[in-house]
């Protein structure tokens, strides 16, 4: 449990060590707490999680309801969704030739936008989406056809694209030290952010592949007497900042996040890939400026390994700058999975912003003992939303079919600003007519473009239930008042 560390660097108090053996040893204490982020990357890439491997439309709709409705039953309430991959997207863009993986050919779009169907799913069960964009490496593995397709950005842009091979494995990157490269994708962004009703824009691969890179020409060019390495850093710190100020000019209230790998730098005794000097990712530097809204680096360790995951999350926590810290956990690793309701429980005690696991085909089969009841993603105060108006006139009608079937029902006054308007009504539960709306009874998260839904009550365990509903904007921040309590018997 990496005690020993812990102890060396003095990062924890003794209480701190005695929690953290409980949460190990008793996986299934739970507690609710009143938000976090709880994401899962759907990983598009290679088919490794979505889409089947069909061309069959249908069957790759039917497989996406599938994994959007499991997510939401897990009480998972966000998806980072792979729409940028190798060069292709899974979206109407001006700038990236179409994916083969809907239709069987590059640049061929089929019956329906990928991004737009996955945007719908999502809302449909109040959850988040944001699309995660494979930024620098813009090509690798084997599908040849991808690669050498003509409107593939190696094929159109040759000088801006530089070949690495690391492994015996050859992949292909775009050059961040050339200022049109930072153009073309923050502007590719920036469009499917104007099309697509995004929440969030989560940037993967934003990163050098690593020390022996060549850059040569964009350093002899715009180096401006910096050292390789400083230029570097400063070239994807640019690349951020760039993104960042274009989507926030046309939504404020999308959320910009990224995933770097799990260390920043080591700290003693730890012997892992640091991202600070070896793929020039200075993180520290995007949360100081507030050029990112979360970081969910990639802690894919166990609480046993070296680098240990109880180090490196909180050292992460404790320099977030006021940031959100959404703990990125390695649901592939036997090891780390077993570990997953303790890592959960963790996070709480060093107040990260929540965790993600990578990926879903991992996190299939988990039960989360630590997920008994929804909640919203993590607060972000500094994106400044409204508060709407509560939703008023709550009714309730029995069906005359099925007794155990009832219809509720309300009346809410459309707001006139769309800049962070309302999403979603939050139905709760009470197990009293003037009970606190606490986290726990929040029921469900209905889209706001109802004003009715149908529940069913097949083994009542109480005589009375108490329902009443708040309005909640596109940030998550609820309405102050709440609509009027309905009692059904």
């Amino acid at each position: 449990m990496c005690v020993n560390k812990l102890k060396e660097i003095k990062f924890y108090s003794s209480f701190l060590l005695i929690l953290i053996f409980l949460f190990i040893t008793f996986p299934k204490i739970t507690a609710q707490t009143e938000r976090e982020t709880r994401a899962v990357w759907v990983a598009t890439n290679f088919r490794l999680d979505w889409p089947p491997p069909t061309f069959d439309q249908g069957k790759q709709k039917q497989a996406l309801i599938d994994i959007f409705d499991d997510i939401k039953s897990k009480n998972l309430n966000t998806v980072f969704f792979q729409a940028g991959i190798n060069g292709t997207v899974l979206f109407k863009s001006s700038f990236d030739p179409f994916s083969p993986y809907i239709t069987g050919e590059v640049d061929r779009e089929g019956t329906y936008d990928p991004l737009q169907f996955a945007i719908e799913l999502a809302h449909k069960r109040g959850l988040e989406i944001h699309a995660w964009i494979n930024c620098i490496r813009c090509f690798s593995g084997t599908e040849l056809n991808i690669l050498n397709n003509p409107n593939h950005i190696y094929k159109r842009k040759p000088e801006w694209v530089i070949e690495d091979i690391r492994d015996g494995q050859k992949s292909y990157w775009l050059d961040p030290g050339l200022p049109e490269v930072r153009e073309y994708l923050s502007d590719m962004i920036t469009e499917m952010v104007e099309k697509y009703d995004v929440d969030g824009v989560h940037l993967d691969f934003i990163r050098y592949p690593g020390k022996n890179f060549d850059d040569e020409f964009s350093y002899s060019v715009h180096g401006a007497g910096l050292s390789r390495d400083e230029f570097r850093r400063k070239n994807i710190t640019d690349l951020i900042e760039l993104i960042n100020k274009k989507i926030k000019t046309i939504k404020h209230f999308v959320k910009l996040g990224a995933a770097p790998i799990g260390v920043y730098k080591n700290l003693n005794g730890m012997t892992a890939w640091e991202g600070y000097t070896e793929v020039y990712q200075d993180s520290r530097e995007w949360l100081r400026r507030g050029i990112v809204d979360y970081l969910a680096p990639q802690i894919y360790w166990g609480f046993d390994d070296n680098p240990c995951f109880g180090l490196v999350a909180k050292e992460w926590t404790e320099n977030s700058f006021g940031r959100s810290i959404v703990l990125g956990i390695g649901a592939y690793k036997p090891n780390v999975k077993s570990e997953i309701n303790a890592m959960i429980q963790y996070a709480r005690t060093i107040n990260a912003g929540g965790v993600a696991f990578f990926r879903y085909q991992n996190i299939k089969d988990v039960e989360f003992d630590s997920f008994q009841y929804r909640t919203y993603p993590a607060a972000m105060s500094w994106l400044d939303g409204i508060y709407p108006d509560p939703p008023t006139e709550l009714n309730f009608k029995k069906s005359e079919i099925n007794k155990n079937l009832f219809s509720l029902s309300w009346n809410f006054q459309k707001m006139k600003s769309q800049s962070d308007s309302v999403r979603y009504f939050a139905l709760y539960s009470l197990p009293n007519s003037n009970s606190e709306l606490l986290p726990d009874y929040l029921f469900d998260v209905i889209p706001a473009d109802r004003t009715s839904v149908t529940l069913a009550i097949d083994r009542p365990r109480r005589v009375n239930y108490y329902y009443t509903l708040k309005s909640v904007s596109k940030l998550w921040n609820e309405s102050i008042e709440s609509s009027n309590v309905i009692e059904i018997k």
